[in-house]
């Protein structure tokens, strides 16, 4: 099977899904299809769970509070599933890609927003900011099986818009799965830093919920304009807490840094630019589904 093919086969009762990336990787995913849709329509659970811990201060005013949160997020949730930052641009490759191998794409409610029972009542230019949660493949179908009144089959093209719109509204783009299983990509979502349970977590308590994407932003000290005189306030807009003030100029801390791509994007004076991270790799979005040789 050529490189970055995805295939189905089955055997016995159990479902294999495998991505083959450009790396020559072959491992898949076992999800037997009762647990899949079980799992789907008590995601919110989980999201309502590490919100509740996340939120709760009272949590965090022992040493032993700390430590069990810790543990929980650190051996329990983020071994199991966690996120990988993806730009719009990575996106477009990515769900004309997975659309062109037919796999399933369905667009639902934000498991967030469901878990912690804060739906909006308002749209945003038209669009409705609750459906931002894309689920892929099995995962997809397990959703569509389990909620089929919040989600539906969507194509690329509408995908690709939604997530520039959801972008230039700063919302970040990123890509979820499970476990370490190297290309088994199961959603994308367009995470509100006021609702996206797990991006509040990184945030407020540390916990690296995300990984960082193929590309990380740097200033031109020439060409910025500084804090003072931009209108635009870059540094309030990086949610890793990356871009700070040095010699009246805009800086980012690499290391800090993880390719949301809400400076570089939107730098006005155009000071801002992406750099690709060399030996960087990300467990599910594969290079290659992201158009990268």
């Amino acid at each position: 099977m050529p490189p970055g093919q995805w295939m189905q086969r089955k055997k016995g009762d159990t479902v294999f899904i495998a991505h083959i990336d450009s790396r020559g990787l072959r491992l898949h995913s076992r999800i037997p299809y009762p647990l899949n849709v079980l799992g789907s329509k008590y995601e919110y659970v989980l999201m309502k769970t590490l919100g509740y811990l996340t939120d709760k201060e009272w949590v965090y005013r022992f040493q032993i509070g700390r430590s069990i949160v810790g543990w929980l997020a650190n051996r329990v949730v983020l071994p199991l599933i966690h996120g990988e930052v993806i730009t719009p641009q990575e996106v477009e490759h990515m769900v004309s890609r997975l659309e062109r191998e037919g796999q399933v794409i369905a667009l639902g409610i934000c498991e967030c927003r469901h878990g912690e029972n804060n739906m909006a009542s308002e749209m945003v230019d038209g669009i409705d900011p609750n459906y931002t949660c894309v689920m892929i493949g099995d995962w997809g179908r397990g959703h569509l099986s389990a909620y089929p009144h919040f989600y539906r089959r969507i194509e690329a093209r509408e995908l690709v818009e939604r997530a520039g719109f959801w972008h230039e509204r700063g919302r970040i783009l990123t890509g979820w799965g499970f476990t370490t299983a190297h290309g088994f990509l199961v959603s994308y979502c367009h995470c509100d830093p006021a609702y996206c349970v797990p991006l509040r977590n990184q945030m407020k308590r540390g916990n690296e919920v995300f990984s960082k994407g193929y590309s990380y932003a740097v200033v031109d000290a020439e060409l910025c304009m500084g804090p003072g005189a931009c209108s635009f306030d870059c540094s309030s807009h990086c949610y890793f807490g990356a871009i700070a003030e040095r010699e009246g100029k805009a800086y980012v801390d690499k290391e800090r840094c993880h390719g949301c791509g809400q400076c570089f994007l939107y730098c006005p004076p155009g000071a801002a630019k992406a750099l690709r991270r060399e030996h960087h790799h990300m467990t599910y979005c594969a290079p290659d589904l992201l158009g990268y040789d």
